[in-house]
C-alpha cells in the first residue's frame, strides 16, 4: 500500500510539473542533437587490420605477438606516421608550441591503437576524420613495421657478415701464404708428394746399394734427392696439413658468408594479414543517438530532482 502511494505521489509530481519537464526534454533533446552534429563534433572513421607476426627472431621471453606490439609502438614507426600524414596539421598543433611533442604523441595514442586478440594476432586500429587517411595509415603502419623489423634484423646480420668476412679473409691470406711456400719447396727441392717420393727413392737407393753395380754419380743423385726430402720434407708435410686446414676453414667461412648475404638480400614479410584494412563508409564516432539519450536522461533526472525540491517548498508554504 505504501509503495502504491509513493508511485501515486511521483505521478502527481510529474503531472504538476509536466510543462517544465517537457521543456527540459525538448531543449535537451534538441541541444544534444545539435551539439553532436558534424558542425560541432567532426565524425571519425575507423580502419583496422588484424595481423599475425612471422619470421621474428627471439630476443627475449616475450611472445611473438607481444614482441610485435612492442615494435608497433616504437617511436621509429610513430614518428614516421606523424610525419607522413602531417598529423600536426590535422590536430591543429603548432610546431613552435613548447609542448609540441607531448600534444602530438597524446593525439597519436588517442587515434592509433594496438591490441592483442585472444587468438594471438594483433589488431591495428586507426581513427580519423578522413576515412581514406585512416585506411592509408593502417597500411603504412604495417609497411613501416616490416621495414623496422628488417632493419633490426639486418643490423645483426650485417655484424655477422662483417665478422665472417674478416675471418674468411684471414684464412684466405693464410691459404695463399702456405700455397706460395709449398710452391717454393716444390720448385727448389722437387718435393711433390713427400711420402710417395721418400718410399720410392729409399727403395731405389737401397736397391742400387745392394746391387753394387750402379754408377757412383747415379747413386749420389738419388742420395741428394733423399737428403732434400729429409731436409725439407717435415716442413712440407707440416705446411700441407696446415694448408688443408686453412682451405677447409676458408670454405666453411665462405659458405656462412654466402648464407648471411643471401639472408640479408632476401625479401621477407614479418606480418601476415588476417583481416585487411578497408576504407570505412560509415562513421564510428560520435554515436549521436547515445549522446542524445544520455544527455536527455541526465537533464530529466536533474530537472526531476529540482522540481521535487521546489514542489516540497511550495507544499510547506501552503501548509
Amino acid at each position: 500500500m505504501k509503495k502504491y502511494f509513493e508511485n501515486d505521489e511521483i505521478l502527481g509530481l510529474l503531472w504538476r510539473w509536466r510543462k517544465p519537464l517537457l521543456i527540459v526534454f525538448v531543449v535537451s533533446f534538441l541541444g544534444a542533437a545539435i551539439f553532436s552534429s558534424p558542425i560541432f563534433i567532426k565524425p571519425k572513421f575507423k580502419s583496422f587490420a588484424r595481423v599475425y607476426p612471422t619470421n621474428l627472431k627471439k630476443y627475449s621471453e616475450e611472445s611473438p605477438t607481444e614482441q610485435m606490439i612492442q615494435l608497433l609502438e616504437s617511436d621509429a614507426i610513430r614518428d614516421k606516421v606523424c610525419e607522413k600524414f602531417q598529423l600536426d596539421t590535422i590536430f591543429d598543433i603548432e610546431k613552435d608550441d613548447p609542448h609540441y611533442r607531448d600534444l602530438m604523441y597524446k593525439e597519436y595514442s588517442d587515434h592509433v591503437q594496438f591490441q592483442k586478440t585472444k587468438f594471438e594476432s594483433v589488431e591495428i586500429e586507426v581513427l580519423s576524420t578522413n576515412p581514406k587517411v585512416a585506411y592509408e595509415a593502417v597500411k603504412s603502419i604495417i609497411d613501416l613495421y616490416n621495414v623496422e623489423v628488417k632493419r633490426l634484423q639486418d643490423e645483426k646480420l650485417i655484424e655477422a657478415v662483417n665478422t665472417v668476412k674478416e675471418m674468411m679473409e684471414q684464412k684466405r691470406e693464410e691459404r695463399d701464404r702456405l700455397e706460395e711456400r709449398l710452391g717454393v719447396l716444390r720448385k727448389e727441392y722437387g718435393i711433390l708428394d713427400y711420402k710417395s717420393q721418400v718410399k720410392n727413392l729409399s727403395k731405389e737407393y737401397y736397391k742400387m746399394l745392394a746391387k753394387g753395380n750402379s754408377s757412383p754419380g747415379k747413386v749420389q743423385k738419388v742420395k741428394d734427392e733423399l737428403d732434400n726430402l729429409k731436409q725439407k720434407g717435415v716442413e712440407y708435410e707440416n705446411l700441407s696439413g696446415r694448408l688443408w686446414s686453412a682451405r677447409d676453414s676458408y670454405n666453411s667461412y665462405k659458405l656462412k658468408y654466402e648464407e648471411h648475404v643471401k639472408e640479408l638480400n632476401r625479401k621477407k614479410e614479418y606480418a601476415v594479414n588476417i583481416v585487411n584494412p578497408y576504407e570505412a563508409d560509415k562513421k564510428t564516432y560520435p554515436i549521436r543517438w547515445l549522446i542524445v539519450v544520455v544527455s536527455v536522461a541526465i537533464s530529466l533526472f536533474g530537472a526531476l530532482g529540482l522540481v521535487s525540491f521546489l514542489d516540497r517548498l511550495e507544499r510547506k508554504k501552503v501548509a
